[in-house]
């Protein structure tokens, strides 16, 4: 096994590859990360002249034209809100930098919902009320489903295991010493699961402590989870809905993994069992 990381998006990632000689496997890896640098630079809300950045400045009424990727991260991040019935919404940007106490944008005033038309096949987008767009954590799943394609697609790679900060994995093929994949929910002596052609999101409070925003309302809801996990075929949708899954009621967490072919796994305390909803 080849191991291989990076800083990016504030946080590491790692990539380890099977089945390959190393060289191969190391220029996989560092044009992974070449197009990770390049993901940041198109979506993070901190970068001027990021495609993110630039919608943000943008007056009401203008229209913002849109590179590829920053289009396809945008149709992820508006199908999340759609799966999560509104808890996540990307245009409450201003919400989550003042949730954060975010020094580097300063929000005055009240936080803003934003409201934009999106002209996906035109790669566009246009400011009708103010606000801001911030990706979060849709933005680091979005970049590790692209390096799943590059490493599949360009590299015909066959075995390889992506995670961003812990929060954000995607695994395909298998190790060189065992039959699959093998990720641990909760930590030392927590559960153990095989993972193959799947993403995994995790969110929890361990370390925020209770932080994440209702985007129906604006605020931080009490008596989150401990920790959860989603599990989907794309790494952008998994981190979106682990989030949701911190806000919405367990039933309603059942009807979405139903409607929309997910899973789940739900820790209430540290000390409690971990609940799978398939």
């Amino acid at each position: 096994m080849h191991e291989f990381d990076t800083e990016a998006m504030n946080t590491n990632m790692v990539i380890r590859i099977c089945g390959v000689e190393y060289n191969y496997a190391r220029s996989a890896a560092l044009e992974c990360f070449h197009d990770l640098e390049m993901l940041e630079s198109l979506l993070s809300v901190y970068i001027e002249g990021s495609d993110i950045s630039m919608i943000n400045s943008a007056n009401v009424g203008e229209t913002v034209k849109l590179t590829d990727s920053a289009t396809e991260c945008l149709i992820s991040a508006f199908q999340a809100a759609q799966i999560s019935r509104g808890v996540i919404d990307v245009c409450m940007g201003e919400y989550f930098l003042k949730n954060k106490k975010d020094s580097t944008i300063a929000i005055k005033g009240e936080p803003r919902r934003g409201v934009f038309e999106f002209d996906a096949e035109n790669y566009a987008i246009r400011k009708k009320y103010d606000g801001m767009i911030d990706l979060g954590a849709i933005g680091k799943g979005f970049a590790v489903d692209k390096i799943v394609d590059k490493l599949i697609d360009i590299w015909e790679v066959e075995n390889a295991f992506i995670t961003f900060g812990g929060s954000s994995i995607y695994a395909f093929g298998k190790p060189d010493d065992a039959e699959s994949w093998i990720i641990r929910l909760g930590g030392e002596g927590g559960m153990e699961i095989p993972l193959n052609n799947a993403a995994v999101g995790a969110s929890g409070v361990a370390v925020q402590g209770t932080h994440i925003l209702d985007a129906r309302t604006g605020t931080v809801p009490e008596n989150q989870p401990y920790r959860t996990w989603a599990f989907a075929g794309s790494a952008a949708i998994a981190d979106a809905m682990s989030t949701a899954f911190m806000i919405l009621p367990l039933p309603e967490i059942k009807d979405i993994c139903s409607e929309y072919n997910l899973s789940a796994a739900i820790q209430q305390t540290p000390d409690s069992p971990i609940e799978i909803i398939e």
